[in-house]
């Protein structure tokens, strides 16, 4: 037990140092890489990502890697989404181990978008195409002590835009906690801890994130159908993200400090063990303020849809993902 304070004071010094960096350090720009905040599978996007003390599989390598330790079996999952407005496309493919008391993890997550036109004068017809990648390598380890979990992932980072290209190394640090007979949890990470090669003459900062999560089964309940009762459950997710160095321009031109943290919320029904229904809602800045999913268990299969309305005319994205358990 004398890791686990080390552990908790080493996330909290990191999360403190990030926020006390000065203006110099953190750079004048924007944070990228934002295909890292998306939740990887259509589970997490049905429930506008959500997550953070939630048991969803390898997707927590990138959420809360202190939850791969508390899932009850080993698993791998494959998803796949599709954003209209530019026509990027996002990938996942990960598996978490379990092994007793711990879990090992890795995890491909991509972002691709290799149709984009170059003009290099007012014409009608562009002068070729480019692509612009970003992808993720990780690898991430968990351990619980009895009700409570500790993870860390590492991760290896790449993007290209255009013939620029470059590549950085991050972190991800949580920490997971299972009350009342396993109907409530609690989580708490640090994501994206890191920072990238210059890309042309400018390095991309990372969106570093502070997220404290709660997943918390909420009713249970059974209703009558012919001679057997069908079994709901009802649970809610929430995540409050705090981020740790993004930084947007006021009107007059100088530099201020984004909002305040934004809140992540989902709810789920579940019928018989068998049928999930989602849906979610995201508050701050952001052009997807709902989420809507749902998802079915077939033996040890289980398959997951989302639908994501965007605001403003950008269309509607769709997620599907396959997770199976062995």
């Amino acid at each position: 037990m004398k890791s686990l304070p080390r552990f908790i004071s080493a996330l909290i010094l990191v999360a403190l140092y990030t926020f006390t960096l000065p203006s110099s350090a953190q750079g004048r720009e924007s944070t990228g890489m934002h295909f890292l905040l998306v939740g990887p599978s259509a589970h997490n996007m049905g429930a506008s990502d959500g997550h953070t003390a939630a048991l969803t599989g390898a997707s927590a390598i990138y959420l809360n890697p202190a939850m791969l330790s508390l899932e009850k079996r080993s698993s791998a999952t494959l998803s796949y989404m599709l954003w209209p407005a530019t026509d990027t496309q996002n990938s996942f493919a990960g598996m978490v181990y379990k092994s007793g008391q711990q879990a090992f993890g890795v995890a491909l997550l991509s972002s691709l978008n290799d149709d984009i036109p170059f003009r290099s004068g007012p014409t009608s017809n562009p002068d070729g195409y480019f692509a612009v990648r970003y992808f993720s390598l990780a690898g991430a380890y968990s351990r619980s002590i009895g009700p409570l979990a500790l993870g860390v992932t590492g991760m290896y980072l790449y993007e290209q835009f255009f013939q620029q290209d470059a590549s950085g190394f991050a972190m991800n640090a949580g920490l997971g906690l299972t009350l009342l007979d396993e109907r409530l949890r609690l989580g708490a990470s640090a994501r994206n801890l890191g920072s990238m090669q210059d890309l042309a003459e400018t390095a991309t900062r990372l969106p570093s994130m502070l997220s404290f999560g709660t997943d918390l089964q909420l009713l249970q309940f059974s209703t009558s159908a012919i001679d057997d009762e069908i079994p709901f459950l009802v649970s809610v997710t929430a995540d409050y993200n705090i981020p740790l160095n993004e930084v947007s321009s006021a009107d007059d031109g100088s530099i201020i400090g984004q909002d305040d943290g934004y809140l992540n919320a989902g709810i789920e029904v579940n019928i018989a063990n068998i049928i999930d229904i989602r849906t979610g809602l995201r508050t701050g800045d952001t052009q997807r303020r709902f989420s809507f999913g749902a998802g079915i268990f077939v033996s040890d299969f289980y398959f997951n849809y989302a639908f994501l309305p965007f605001q403003d005319g950008f269309g509607v994205a769709h997620a599907v993902s396959l997770q199976y358990y062995f």
